[in-house]
């Protein structure tokens, strides 16, 4: 049995957790490596893979070893567990893997937790500095929240998304993502959070002690956001991002902030090591463009705040036709999702076919009767979009799911 056949026969959930103590029994059999690493710990709805990377590349530019893990994947299962960039080897993956199953005794673990163990044991192997973390679903009874002492918890924008774990209140998805936040262990948080979930990380923080750093709008002055990246400036520094979409922004200052603390830690980390950093992050399936002629651009996002991103760039890149691909799975809110892109495509390709839990392609074209639309795979939906966008001079937008992006990513 290979690495990936072992991991795939844990389910993607597990059995239900109610505490830590699966995961903080399997790390202990493994001699409990992540109590030697230093990790920045992040949560939040959206914006949490973005932050982390420009994070990640400004301490890799001052030449540090730094871990990155990350989920769900993009293009292969390995490129959730990366040192500077490169994707854990198969190899490796494969003897660490061999360590973990020696000391698993139960098939009540979940895919994600055998993955968190596996990169544990891999960024102590290959001494990493740093190690830049990001939860699964929520904080709190996350698997990653096994760490204690993080060098600092972050806060990305919060908004509704699995609800059926969360709960079905900003209150209480606030509360599992403000989970993270430990004891006299700072916390930053980022800009676009609405007053109720600020309200429950302050009162959080307060409890635990912990140093509260909430990124503050007037801080911020954007120049530039189009389809060719934007610039801002933040407390008086001019910065230059590759990344598209105004949100960018936001995590780009949460992450400035974060590398400030960073510093204080005894890192070294100079401002043309950020500027660097911000100039070449591209994030795969976020507002990313992987072709100009015909444009097409991928976009994972799937819940409300993610869909208003993204329309919010396409508005600003005032380019039409605009031929949405787009493809949804069923344990999201896609019928909500539907109703805000409706307000900015111009023809809507329906798909299916890039995972079991997608919504029937016929069943999702109902929600754009309004619109030129069509209902098919993925594949050949991909390819019919680019040809309308090189006919009518537009733009290809994929869109709904991260799942449906990583299929087009891979097919491209």
């Amino acid at each position: 049995m290979n690495s990936m056949e072992f991991i795939n026969s844990f389910s993607k959930s597990g059995e239900r957790v109610t505490d830590l103590s699966r995961i903080s029994e399997l790390l202990n059999a493994l001699g409990n490596p992540h109590n030697i690493l230093k990790i920045v710990h992040i949560a939040g709805t959206n914006g949490k893979g973005s932050t982390l990377e420009f994070c990640s590349q400004a301490v890799i530019n001052s030449g540090y070893r730094v871990g990155q893990f990350t989920s769900p994947y993009i293009r292969c299962y390995e490129d959730r567990i990366r040192i500077n960039g490169i994707n854990i080897p198969t190899q490796t993956l494969d003897r660490i893997c061999d360590s973990v199953r020696r000391v698993v005794k139960s098939n009540a673990y979940s895919q994600f937790e055998i993955t968190l163990a596996i990169a544990f044991l891999y960024f102590v192997e290959e001494n990493c500095d740093i190690v830049f973390l990001e939860t699964g679903i929520g904080g709190l009874l996350d698997a990653t929240n096994v760490i204690e002492n993080p060098l600092v918890s972050v806060i990305t924008s919060i908004s509704y998304d699995h609800v059926d774990i969360l709960g079905n209140t900003l209150k209480e998805i606030t509360a599992h993502k403000a989970g993270i936040i430990k004891q006299s262990c700072p916390t930053i948080v980022s800009v676009d959070n609405d007053k109720e979930a600020l309200e429950s990380i302050i009162q959080v923080a307060n409890e635990k002690e912990s140093q509260l750093t909430i990124v503050n709008s007037s801080d911020i002055s954007i120049l530039e956001c189009g389809y060719k990246g934007s610039m801002f400036e933040y407390k008086s520094k001019r910065y230059n991002l590759r990344m598209l979409g105004k949100h960018q922004i936001y995590n780009a200052c949460t992450a400035i902030e974060v590398l400030g603390l960073l510093n204080k830690h005894g890192f070294s980390i100079s401002d043309s090591a950020i500027k660097r950093a911000f100039e070449i992050v591209q994030v795969g399936a976020r507002l990313e463009i992987t072709s100009k002629n015909p444009l097409v651009i991928v976009d994972g996002g799937h819940n409300e705040s993610g869909i208003l991103a993204l329309t919010d760039m396409i508005k600003r890149l005032d380019k039409h036709p605009v031929i949405a691909v787009v493809g949804m799975i069923n344990s999201k809110n896609y019928i909500e999702a539907c109703e805000i892109l409706s307000k900015t495509i111009d023809i809507i390709i329906c798909v299916d076919g890039f995972i079991d839990s997608n919504v029937k392609a016929i069943q999702l074209v109902e929600y754009f009767s309004k619109h030129e639309n069509y209902s098919m795979h993925y594949r050949e939906g991909f390819e019919f979009a680019k040809r309308l966008a090189v006919e009518h001079d537009g733009m290809v937008l994929v869109c709904g799911s991260l799942y449906l992006s990583s299929a087009i990513i891979n097919l491209m």
